[in-house]
C-alpha cells in the first residue's frame, strides 16, 4: 500500500485554535460580513457555518464548530488573547509634542474603519471649496491611509508572534507597519515601483476582505494607491 499523501498546510492560522469556541467570535462582524457579502444564511444557523468551514474560517469536528486561527483573527471578539500577534496599534504624534495610543485589538474585519473614523477625529479636516462641490480635503489621504492598513492586516506575516501592525502618524506623515517582506517571488522593487504581481501570503483574509468590499483581488491596489495620490497632489508612497 502507497503512504497517504502528507496534507500541506501554508499557515499554522488554517487550524483550529485551542481552547476557543464560536462564542469568542463577534455577532456584529459576523453580521456585517453577511450583509456586507449578501450571504442568505442566518449568522450561527448550520448553512452559514457550513459556508464559514467552506471559506477556511470554522473547523467541525465530532459536531462542534470551532474557529480557526483565520476566522478568530477576523471575527474573534478579542483575537489577541489567544493571538498576541493580532490587532493593530496606533498611535498619533501631534505637534505640541504629546502623544495619543489607541489599539485596534477586536475583530480585524473592523480595524479599519475604526482606524480611519480614529483618524479623522484627531486630525485636522478642513473643507475643500475650490471645485463646484464641497468635500473634506483630506479625503484622498484618508483613501490612501485605508488602503496602507488593509494591505497591512491582509498581508503579513503572522508566523512572527512578536510583531505587530502599526499606525503611526507625526504630522508629516502616517506610516503603516506590516511585518514581514514581501511573499516571494514580489521584491521590494517592484511594490517601489507600483508594479508588484498579485499574490496573496494569507489568501483566507484577502477573500474575506474583499466580500467586505475593503480589498480587491485583480492587483490593482498599489497601481490604484499610486494613481489616487498623483490626482490629489499627494507624495506617492513609499515602501521600505
Amino acid at each position: 500500500m502507497g503512504k497517504k499523501p502528507k496534507r500541506v498546510t501554508l499557515s499554522p492560522l488554517e487550524g483550529p485554535i485551542a481552547n476557543v469556541d464560536t462564542d469568542d467570535l463577534s455577532t456584529e462582524a459576523l453580521e456585517q460580513y453577511r450583509g456586507i457579502a449578501k450571504i442568505d444564511e442566518a449568522v450561527g444557523s448550520p448553512g452559514f457555518n457550513r459556508r464559514l468551514v467552506q471559506q477556511g474560517l470554522l473547523k467541525q469536528d465530532d459536531g462542534r464548530w470551532t474557529p480557526t486561527g483565520f476566522g478568530l483573527l477576523l471575527f474573534g471578539k478579542e483575537p489577541r488573547t489567544a493571538m498576541p500577534q493580532a490587532g493593530l496599534l496606533g498611535t498619533i504624534h501631534f505637534p505640541e509634542g504629546n502623544e495619543e495610543p489607541r489599539d485596534f485589538d477586536g475583530p480585524q474585519v473592523l480595524a479599519p474603519g475604526l482606524a480611519l473614523q480614529w483618524l479623522k477625529d484627531k486630525l485636522p479636516n478642513p473643507i475643500d471649496r475650490s471645485g463646484a462641490r464641497r468635500r473634506e480635503a483630506q479625503e484622498p489621504l484618508f483613501g490612501l491611509a485605508r488602503e496602507g492598513i488593509v494591505n497591512a492586516l491582509v498581508h503579513r506575516d503572522y508566523g512572527i508572534d512578536g510583531a505587530k501592525c502599526q499606525l503611526i502618524v507625526t504630522p508629516d506623515t502616517i506610516v503603516v507597519k506590516s511585518p514581514g517582506a514581501p511573499v516571494p517571488p514580489i521584491t521590494l522593487e517592484q511594490m517601489r515601483s507600483f508594479n508588484a504581481p498579485m499574490l496573496s501570503r494569507n489568501p483566507v483574509l484577502h477573500y474575506v476582505f474583499a466580500k467586505m468590499e475593503l480589498a480587491e483581488e485583480r492587483g490593482l491596489g498599489l497601481k490604484s494607491m499610486r494613481n489616487d495620490a498623483r490626482r490629489a497632489h499627494l507624495p506617492l508612497p513609499r515602501y521600505t
